[in-house]
């Protein structure tokens, strides 16, 4: 018999042979030193490597605290809006006050109206300021 390859010898150290090739596989090993050998190295490197695995899983591994840097630009981004937003509603507040301040018509009661009426002989030609003018009422604007 030929010896065996290297996916059966792993097969075999894994116990995944059907029943007829495990069978076969122990003829085999049996009478084949060079076969028995490759089989305990593989279990020992197999070995090796799980005591390795499993020193790593039993040492504490310490894990820092998880802190989002984002959160912390998100305030100050938050901040910078509200004071934006403040600051804009105040100008807005200011110009409304202006305009409202300098739009309103003066209503003083010192405030006189002059009605004026011409004379008789009104010249329509003239210009405005040649014309000759009687003020006859003065009265307060209320």
């Amino acid at each position: 018999m030929k010896h065996l390859d290297n996916s059966l010898i792993q097969k075999y150290i894994d116990n995944e042979l059907a029943e007829f090739e495990a069978k076969e596989a122990g003829a085999h090993l049996e009478n084949c030193e060079l076969c028995r050998n490759e089989i305990e190295q593989r279990k020992c490197f197999s070995e090796k490597i799980k005591s390795s695995l499993d020193s790593l899983a039993s040492d504490e591994i310490p894990i820092p605290e998880f802190v989002l840097k984002r959160q912390h630009n998100q305030k100050k981004k938050t901040l910078k809006i509200a004071i934006i937003s403040s600051l804009s509603t105040a100008c807005a507040m200011i110009l409304i006050l202006l305009i409202i301040k300098f739009s309103k018509p003066k209503t003083n009661c010192d405030d006189f109206i002059f009605d004026y009426y011409t004379i008789d002989d009104y010249d329509a030609n003239k210009p405005f300021p040649e014309q000759d003018l009687a003020v006859f009422d003065t009265y307060h604007n209320y």
